[in-house]
């Protein structure tokens, strides 16, 4: 097997301890690492081992172990690019609140002989993790387990190859119980078993357009709550070869299989598998499927299609589809056509004790321009019309006569015809090679390399026996020859496996229209009277001034504070910094509070601790809560969807006390109110626009155990945590802080560069209705509209006005409840900049200088000197900032 060599260009660095691995493994030039011993890494205080470099590396084990002993640590992380060979190794006991709790990466991974076994991550990849294509050969991964996606491997870029591995009872509390990955995944000879999820695919899921295929492979057992039991495609398709998928189970659509393009499956079982609340019982395709050589069988759906189910075309060839049970379509459903040559399709499974459905005894629900392509066994007439039937096709037969499944379908063929079966020899010698229905996929991209054609004329069955045995050949996925005997099946003929394989914002909704028509107050019928409607939108308009009043007070409690990050990111200058775990000193940047310099990097938003300036609390329902209280408010008090009067009340006043002219004069002051709402809310869409949102981590230990270099006033020497802009791809940064990048800055003649906080256009474009609420009249003035319209007249204008108002409020609903969030995101952490108060205190920076830095100050009861404003680290507040940020009256 041709494996990557490790071209190590010095000897291997031979380890026995912890601090002579750390040693190794983070010095960037090390090219070969080797175990001489077992390893347990027991510096909890250093944490994981760190290695940050583009040259190559080799971790050879030599059969040994290394265990992790500390709660939440990695065994190994490799932030830099190098490409990483990890061979003939156990990882065992990893933990970390990140990815890959066994092994990060940010390069290209290859493992080969390696156990992989009882790690925890909180995030994808319970095993192991990488940035590009992970490759695996000879390898077990059991016991892990991921709160995200990918149960033992998780790979976003590139891909994951699996070769000759065994990855088994592995657990995600998101998809891809085994592995995940938003590219392809390809499984070579390889067993993927026992795995579970809570989300799609109970073994396999890729995310994106990855294309998954298997290859002479077993994926048995599985389980996921979401589609997908075994295997799940998001965009891509899904091709198995050679390969047994049973025993699995979703409680989604597709209880094997659920592939969201196409579906290829060649020479292959799928058997014992259950959507057990969709459908799909073997298999769903969201596409095409194409079954060549195969059997599907004794799987179930809850819905249709008990055996497989496609959206769009099912091509049968040479397959048997027998002995599923659904409610619909006991073996076959097809949403496009069906096309099926030399197949048996039925009977459907009436009399087994799976599921909680009554089983029907039609075999297919599929349109009626299906077609048979002949040479056919078909338990009943639902697949084809008799137009659409060929006079080869067998059809009302009832049984098969086939023999039992095996109990080891992985092992051997299954279903073979018994003696004196109606499926023997029922295709003449000329029509046996037959073109397979099919395409050349997007995912059978893999195939090319292991000499395998999809759609080549097919000349053998299932096991690889060549048609005919005998005279004629056989229908259905199996050839009964002189070796099958006269019973249940021939385990003795094993199908040869293929070559070995190459080196490998939140939002809330607006208030229900209060009129379908939009027409005026003779479309249909007026609701109490213009004083009424008047009260009622008076009392809704006060929570939006309240709040609109609350962000002008809000904004004058900001004041900017010049900051910069100091040193070179590349780690050429700045900072000392010192990770005091055997590793050499190393130079970091770090924030400071910049006044001297011309123009700061950034401006960070300060927030006044005085009284009167507080950000709204967080409430128990989450950040959406005052949005959905606003909008639940504005329905009641506007009384959406009620019957409106008669239009001869509205014109005579329909109760009114004030005169029409005060009716008028009153909607003109609400006008002006909104307009200021209006204003206000365009203030902050163009504030917010303008933010950035910086991520920040402090680096170093607060108890001064590691970090940064820092000379006290007496030039005592010691260790200080600061902070830095946090871009690591790895780890969310601590924080989010708030602030103006360069010379950003709002209401400003230039418009702003960066924008990164703009989410949506929240104040729509001024219309008529816009420029009323500003103050501009959007019909005649009042004092024309006497001379010129009665009373009535004016009335029926009066209540459009009122109409078009209402509708302009509700407009304000959204911008106004954007700010609601903001407000219910943000929070101030206590900052405060260390070093620099006079004589020589302060972090080292370059020649030996001391510089003052920026760092948290959060502990005992002293107060920071700046209150930065801030969000929660992991995203920023457009798409979620605590538990609930989801909009009004979705289901998010």
């Amino acid at each position: 097997m041709g494996f990557p060599s490790a071209a190590a260009a010095q000897d291997p660095v031979k380890v026995s301890t912890e601090s002579e691995l750390r040693q190794a493994w983070e010095n960037p030039r090390t090219r070969a690492i080797e175990l001489i011993d077992d390893i347990y890494l027991q510096a909890c205080r250093s944490g994981e081992p760190i290695r940050e470099s583009q040259v190559p590396l080799t971790v050879d084990g030599n059969g040994h172990t290394l265990r992790q002993t500390c709660f939440e640590k990695r065994l190994l992380r490799q932030d830099g690019t190098g490409y990483l060979l990890i061979e003939d190794i156990a990882l065992t006991r990893g933990g970390n609140d990140g990815p890959g709790a066994a092994l990060t990466t940010r390069g290209e991974l290859t493992m080969r002989h390696v156990r992989v076994v009882q790690n925890l991550a909180e995030e994808p990849g319970g095993g192991v993790f990488s940035m590009r294509r992970v490759t695996v050969y000879d390898s077990v991964f059991t016991g892990n387990l991921a709160n995200d996606d990918g149960g033992a491997i998780y790979a976003r870029r590139g891909g994951v190859q699996v070769y000759d591995s065994l990855i088994n009872s592995n657990l995600v509390d998101g998809s891809g119980g085994a592995i995940g990955s938003t590219g392809d995944i390809l499984v070579v000879r390889s067993r993927v078993l026992g795995s579970t999820t809570d989300g799609d695919g109970g073994a396999l899921y890729a995310d994106e357009d990855g294309d998954i295929t298997v290859l002479d492979s077993t994926v048995n057992g599985n389980t996921a709550d979401g589609p997908g039991g075994a295997i799940f495609t998001l965009e891509g398709d899904v091709t198995v070869v050679n390969s047994t998928v049973d025993g699995n189970r979703a409680d989604d659509r597709g209880g094997a299989i659920s592939g969201e393009a196409d579906v290829t499956i060649l020479n292959s079982t799928i058997a014992r598998n259950a959507a057990v609340a969709h459908v799909g019982g073997g298999i769903w395709s969201r596409g095409d499927a194409f079954i060549t050589n195969s059997t599907v069988t004794d799987n179930y759906a809850e819905g249709q299609g008990g055996g497989v189910l496609a959206a769009g075309t099912l091509g049968l060839t040479y397959s048997t589809v027998t002995d599923n049970s659904a409610s619909q379509a006991g073996d076959v459903g097809a949403g496009g056509r069906l096309r099926a040559f030399g197949s048996i399709i039925g009977p459907p499974d009436t009399t087994s004790e799976a599921g909680h459905v009554q089983r029907t005894t039609r075999t297919c629900e599929v349109p009626a321009l299906s077609h048979s392509s002949g040479y056919n066994f078909i338990t009943d007439s639902s697949c084809f019309t008799a137009a659409n039937t060929e006079p080869t096709d067998i059809v009302g037969v009832a049984d098969p006569a086939l023999g039992p499944l095996s109990p080891n379908p992985e092992i051997g063929a299954s279903l073979i015809p018994e003696p004196g079966s109606p499926v023997l020899n029922q295709i003449p010698p000329g029509a046996c090679d037959v073109v397979p229905f099919g395409e050349d996929l997007e995912g059978e991209q893999h195939l090319g390399q292991f000499g395998i054609d999809p759609v080549a004329p097919v000349d053998a069955d299932q096991r690889h026996v060549p048609r005919p045995q005998g005279g004629e050949c056989d229908i259905g996925a199996v050839e009964r020859g002189p070796a099958d005997g006269s019973s249940s099946g021939a385990e003795g003929i094993d199908a040869p496996t293929v070559a070995n394989g190459p080196a490998p914002v939140p939002r809330v909704s607006s208030l229900p229209a209060p009129n379908a028509s939009g027409g005026n107050a003779t479309d249909k019928p007026a609701q109490g009277s213009i004083e009424a409607k008047l009260d009622r939108l008076a009392r809704f308009l006060r929570p939006l001034t309240q709040a609109a009043n609350r962000f002008r007070k809000w904004r004058r409690c900001i004041s900017h504070v010049p900051v910069s990050e100091l040193g070179d990111p590349d780690h050429r200058f700045g900072f000392a910094y010192d990770e005091r775990d055997g590793t050499a000193a190393d130079r970091r940047a770090a924030l400071t509070v910049d006044r001297k310099r011309g123009r700061p990097d950034y401006a960070f938003l300060r927030f006044a601790s005085r009284r009167g300036c507080r950000s709204a609390p967080v409430v128990p329902g989450g950040t959406a809560e005052p949005a959905r209280a606003l909008a639940k408010t504005t329905r009641g008090r506007l009384g959406a969807g009620a019957p409106e009067p008669d239009a001869g009340r509205a014109a005579s006043g329909g109760g009114d006390k004030a005169g029409i002219g005060a009716l008028e004069r009153r909607l003109r002051r609400l006008e002006r109110r909104a307009g200021k709402v209006e204003r206000d809310a365009e203030r902050f869409d163009e504030w917010e626009s303008c933010l950035s949102w910086v991520p920040v981590t402090e680096y170093g230990d607060p108890d001064g155990w590691f970090g940064y270099r820092f000379r006290t006033g007496s030039g005592e020497l010691g260790y200080r945590a600061a902070l830095a802009v946090d871009i690591s791809e790895w780890d969310d940064p601590d924080y989010q802080f708030l602030a103006f990048a360069g010379v950003d800055r709002p209401f400003a003649r230039r418009e702003c560069e960066s924008e990164p906080g703009e989410g949506v256009d929240r104040v729509a474009a001024a219309g008529p209705a816009a420029r009323s609420m500003s103050g501009v009249p959007e019909v005649v003035s009042t004092a024309r509209r006497e001379a010129q319209a009665s009373a009535k007249h004016r009335r029926r204008d009066l209540l459009h006005e009122i109409r078009s108002f209402r509708e302009d409020l509700e407009d304000l609903v959204e911008p106004i409840g954007e700010f609601e969030i903001f407000d219910q995101c943000m929070f101030t952490i206590a900052v405060s900049a260390y070093g620099g108060g006079g004589g020589d205190a302060g972090y080292v920076y370059r020649k030996g200088q001391t510089r003052p830095a920026l760092a948290m100050d959060m502990r005992g009861f002293d107060r920071g000197q700046y209150d930065f404003m801030g969000f929660p680290g992991e995203e920023p507040p457009q798409i979620e900032c605590n538990e609930d940020a989801s909009g009004f009256e979705t289901d998010e």
